[in-house]
């Protein structure tokens, strides 16, 4: 992109034409799309982990120990994950998740980046992750951290919110470190 700047009459103009071009080059220099978008949430499920505790009156699977959780080029690992299903109980039928909820020490990774996070939620109907707790996003563009990171599935935008408190002032605020590109 290419800018050209005018002779400005006054200082005001020149300033405000330097930021708007500043503005411009800086959004498009750290616009992030996670490679998961249009990540296709019917695709299977894989898991393992150490242990599985099932709940069938409740629709409820708890998977604990080193769990790790597959679908297509996207992973999750936790100490412990539960999903959360819909369908019928009766034999030999089918039923399908609707949501993972993971707990401690949570890994995501895309080929783009690597989520790290104490807890997280996919959910297969809105097809959202969020995931929460000291949030660090380590991708090429640097690392950002936070208390709460959403990725909707559909156009790939993550999100990243500080944390609130009474108030509504922040107790924690989304920070980043970012490596310049290389001439």
């Amino acid at each position: 992109m290419i800018f050209k700047i005018k002779p400005q009459k006054n200082l005001t103009s020149l300033i405000l034409n330097v930021a708007i071009i500043f503005s411009f080059a800086v959004s498009g220099a750290y616009a992030q799309v996670s490679s998961l978008k249009d990540h296709d949430v019917k695709n299977p499920v894989d898991i393992s982990a150490d242990r599985l505790e099932v709940k069938q009156k409740e629709n409820i699977a708890l998977f604990t120990g080193n769990v790790v959780v597959s679908q297509s080029d996207m992973s999750l690992v936790s100490d412990r994950i539960t999903v959360f299903y819909e369908g019928d109980r009766k034999e030999n039928s089918s039923s399908s998740i609707s949501r993972l909820d993971a707990s401690g020490n949570v890994v995501m990774t895309s080929p783009t980046e690597t989520i790290r996070s104490t807890w997280g939620v996919y959910d297969f109907a809105e097809k959202i992750i969020t995931l929460g707790g000291n949030v660090v996003l380590n991708n090429a563009d640097g690392q950002i951290k936070s208390p709460r990171l959403q990725v909707n599935l559909i156009t790939g935008q993550i999100t990243m919110d500080g944390g609130r408190v009474e108030g509504g002032q922040n107790s924690e605020r989304v920070s980043g470190q970012f490596t310049p590109p290389q001439n």
